[in-house]
C-alpha cells in the first residue's frame, strides 16, 4: 500500500463514516448487487429547492480504495468496458451509494485519482 493511501485511510478513520457502494448486475426483477462497505468523508450541501418545495442536495464523498481492494469489489470485469478498471464506480449507470442508511443515490461524478499507476483515491458526487 502506498503512503498516500495509508495517509488517506488514517484520515478517514478519524473524519469519515461508513457508506455502501454497490453495483447492479442484471435488470429488475432479477438484478443482483455487489456491495462493499467503505470508509468515506461525506459532505452534504443544499443546492436548491424543487418546485414542490423539496430540498435538493448534493453529496461529495472521498473514498480510499482500501476496502474496495480488500473485498475484490465488484468481482467482475465490465463486459461493455473490458479495459476499464472495474473498481472505479460508474457515473449515471449501474453504481450507486447508500449514505446513512438512506435510499440509494446515483453517482453523478466519479473522479478517480491514479498516481504512478496505482488507484489512490476516489472522489464521488451524488445528487438527491
Amino acid at each position: 500500500m502506498s503512503p498516500l493511501i495509508a495517509a488517506l485511510d488514517r484520515a478517514l478513520r478519524v473524519a469519515g463514516e461508513d457508506i455502501n457502494l454497490r453495483r447492479r448486475f442484471g435488470e429488475a426483477p432479477n438484478e443482483t448487487f455487489a456491495t462493499v462497505t467503505c470508509r468515506a468523508r461525506v459532505d452534504r450541501q443544499v443546492i436548491g429547492q424543487s418546485p414542490a418545495g423539496i430540498l435538493l442536495t448534493k453529496y461529495s464523498l472521498i473514498l480510499s480504495p482500501t476496502q474496495i481492494n480488500e473485498a475484490g469489489w465488484p468481482g467482475a470485469v465490465l463486459a461493455d468496458q473490458p479495459d476499464a478498471d472495474p473498481r472505479i464506480p460508474r457515473e449515471n449507470d449501474t453504481d450507486d451509494v447508500i449514505i446513512r442508511g438512506e435510499r440509494p443515490r446515483v453517482i453523478t461524478v466519479c473522479d478517480a485519482k491514479v498516481i504512478g499507476g496505482e488507484l489512490v483515491r476516489i472522489n464521488l458526487e451524488c445528487v438527491g
